[in-house]
């Protein structure tokens, strides 16, 4: 559950809540457990925090920070409800742009997912050099390029092939749909899985207003709080003149959408618009959960499903068993998860990208608990999830695959006599 503007702090300084030093951050920190070192933790990074260092952060200071996947895992068991993420990227934003480990590439990644136009070239790009086929098969691009999806027929515009053409200003009063940049333009797999289930579940069309962008979910973790606010800005005014409920498909950018107000502490005309926008925001799982009585699910085929919890999801408080609610629907699919419980993943949004083998590490543990559960086929909510899963079984030739939630879901629906899908086919 995001918290209220009002909660968080004005500042970092020494004067911030002291840390209780109890140690719960330690255990839960996913770097910690790769790494061992005491910075790793919150209770490192709250203690520096308090320090002189602070006020001139040194290289090292600033990779301590770049260090961390801002997963929540130790903001949900911190026993004085510390606001430690915000503590985290707070600090990030008086760090130079191109901070830790492999600051370039970041800093192109996030202004690409903030620039529709580059990510669908880069996309494009993408496709067309897997189609070469001349890297390496052993290739980490390779891997990655395997990821991409070609549109499917004529949808080529920067906006999703989902979205009917209408007048101008006229109203939307249905389900409206927030892509999110991997069923936008990486995988539009996943937008087509979720318009189609949306079809079924409303008997209605699924729109997805032009002019959004990312979420900024990465730009606010880089602490690069402007850019944030001019994303969320662009996004709420996409959605302007609809009334519907806002369902995303991916459990990073729902989390994140619902924290806009928060982004607008001191501006009280974008607060209460970014609050509106917030009530209409309805996780992918969550929403159609409650629209089960149009829906019925049977697997293709006996299938055992690994469901792997996004920690964005998992750490919010609010949805955390509607994923498994409505897996659990699907006849003749079994689903496991880690008897220790959940593990993260080790994308973390960017921190993959400055700290690859940190990342595969975390993911390391999360692979051999999934595969000891032996899966047919792994399925998450989160597009970072999906991605790191998807490249993580690719490069240690698991015969296991990584799916979307919404993209299992919808091969699994039972249609009606007749009806057929009139966005993409599967």
């Amino acid at each position: 559950m995001s918290r209220e503007a009002g909660d968080r702090p004005a500042n970092v300084t020494p004067r911030q809540p002291e840390c209780a030093r109890c140690g719960s951050c330690t255990v839960v920190c996913p770097v910690y457990r790769v790494t061992g070192r005491e910075s790793a933790t919150a209770r490192g990074k709250l203690h520096l925090l308090g320090t002189g260092l602070a006020e001139a952060p040194s290289a090292l200071y600033q990779d301590i920070f770049a260090r961390c996947l801002l997963c929540g895992a130790c903001e949900a068991v911190c026993p004085r409800d510390l606001p430690i993420l915000a503590l985290t990227t707070r600090a990030r934003s008086r760090f130079p742009a191109f901070y830790g480990r492999h600051g370039l590439r970041k800093v192109l990644a996030r202004k690409a997912l903030a620039s529709p136009g580059l990510l669908q070239g880069l996309v494009r790009l993408g496709v067309g050099l897997r189609q070469i086929n001349a890297l390496p098969a052993d290739s980490g691009l390779r891997l990655k390029l395997g990821l991409l999806e070609q549109r499917p027929g004529a949808a080529r515009s920067a906006e999703p092939a989902d979205s009917p053409a209408r007048p101008a200003g006229e109203s939307v009063a249905g389900p409206l749909y927030f892509t999110g940049c991997l069923a936008r333009y990486l995988q539009p797999s996943v937008a087509g899985a979720t318009a189609k289930l949306a079809r079924h579940a409303t008997g209605g069309d699924l729109h997805a207003p032009p002019g959004q962008r990312c979420c900024g979910l990465a730009a606010w973790a880089a602490g690069r709080p402007d850019e944030a606010r001019q994303l969320a800005r662009q996004n709420i005014a996409a959605f302007a003149g609809t009334t519907g409920p806002i369902i995303t498909s991916c459990a990073s950018c729902s989390s994140h959408l619902e924290t806009y107000p928060d982004l607008f502490a001191d501006d009280p005309g974008w607060r209460e618009k970014a609050r509106s926008f917030r009530a209409r925001v309805r996780e992918f799982s969550s929403f159609f959960l409650e629209k089960t009585e149009n829906l019925k699910f049977a697997a293709q085929e006996t299938a055992r499903l690994f469901y792997h919890d996004p920690c964005h999801l998992r750490f919010t408080g609010e949805g955390r068993e509607a994923p498994r609610r409505l897996l659990d629907l699907v006849a003749d699919c079994r689903r496991f998860e880690p008897d220790d419980g959940p593990h993260c993943c080790g994308q973390g949004g960017l921190f993959h990208l400055g700290y690859p083998d940190l990342a595969d590490q975390i993911f390391a543990t999360a692979c051999e608990s999934a595969l000891a559960t032996g899966p047919d086929i792994v399925v998450t909510t989160c597009s970072g999830c999906l991605m790191q899963w998807q490249t993580g079984l690719a490069a240690r030739h698991a015969p296991v695959r990584a799916v979307h939630l919404a993209v299992f879901m919808a091969s699994c629906l039972v249609p009606d006599s007749g009806e057929r899908s009139r966005f993409f086919s599967f």
